[in-house]
């Protein structure tokens, strides 16, 4: 094809500056004739100026045309910041198929993982609840089977009796509340809870003094009903909202997260 190295060759001529003048009829004809090659601006690896002067003719600065045949649609132009990146759709396909295949090596990984983490949890629900022949199991019994039908104002007591006949060992406190801010609890061997946690045999909460009830309130759970000198049809005794706080034998409580698992996802 002649046509096209003529076109350039007429318009080489005519600039002897860097900057020329074409009239708009002869650049629609240029341009009529560049569309029939098929070369769009797009085609063109050099840079064309087009600016608009007041005498409505174009002029151009034409720093370099060189034709790109490569440029067809079997290749992608990137711009960036730090240039143009060409890429062919085979590379672009290979980069897909790649991501494709880490994603689901990381969704393996993870499975893999939730799974395990989800086993060592069962396994460690499973040594945390106490069978029939347990301290905190034994004080729930014992605790169970001395409650009266109502109230005596002597929770402290019973709670207390119960908690000795299962083998703890701790000095007593006249009253209810101290149980937990004295830290008898503590050095009878139990921990403190979330208020959350569901209950389980053994656990014993502490509700704090008032201007009510300035003794406090101190409960077992037996399995099936909260149990201080008598039954009590609730986790609270009162009709109103009072702080309190839930402790369970520190050997019965999960320790998953002072023992460190964490699910990490290898790079």
């Amino acid at each position: 094809m002649v046509i096209f190295p003529k076109l350039i060759h007429a318009l080489s001529r005519t600039a002897s500056n860097p900057v020329f003048t074409i009239g708009s009829k002869f650049m629609k004809q240029a341009l009529l004739i560049l569309s029939v090659l098929g070369m769009g601006i797009a085609q063109t690896s050099g840079a064309v100026e087009t600016t608009f002067q007041p005498n409505n003719t174009l002029s151009h600065t034409i720093t370099n045309i060189s034709t790109s045949a490569n440029y067809g649609s079997s290749r992608n132009i990137y711009s960036t910041n730090s240039g143009a990146y060409v890429s062919s759709n085979d590379e672009i396909s290979q980069a897909i198929d790649n991501l494709s295949a880490h994603a689901k090596q990381k969704e393996y990984q993870l499975a893999s993982l939730t799974s395990r983490l989800s086993y060592e949890q069962r396994q460690q629900q499973a040594k945390s609840v106490p069978d029939r022949y347990s301290a905190p199991a034994i004080a729930a019994a014992n605790a169970s089977r001395v409650a009266l039908s109502r109230s005596s104002g002597y929770c402290a007591r019973y709670v207390r009796k119960a908690l000795q006949s299962a083998g703890y060992e701790f000095t007593p406190n006249p009253s209810a509340y101290q149980y937990a801010s004295r830290g008898t609890l503590a050095q009878a061997g139990f921990a403190k809870i979330s208020n959350n946690t569901q209950p389980q045999v053994g656990d014993v909460v502490v509700y704090d003094r008032s201007s009510k009830h300035p003794h406090g309130h101190i409960q077992i759970f037996d399995g099936n009903d909260w149990i201080s000198d008598f039954r009590q049809n609730s986790i609270s005794p009162y009709s109103g909202v009072y702080s309190y706080t839930t402790w369970r034998d520190s050997k019965y409580v999960d320790d998953a997260s002072n023992r460190g698992i964490y699910l990490a996802m290898a790079d």
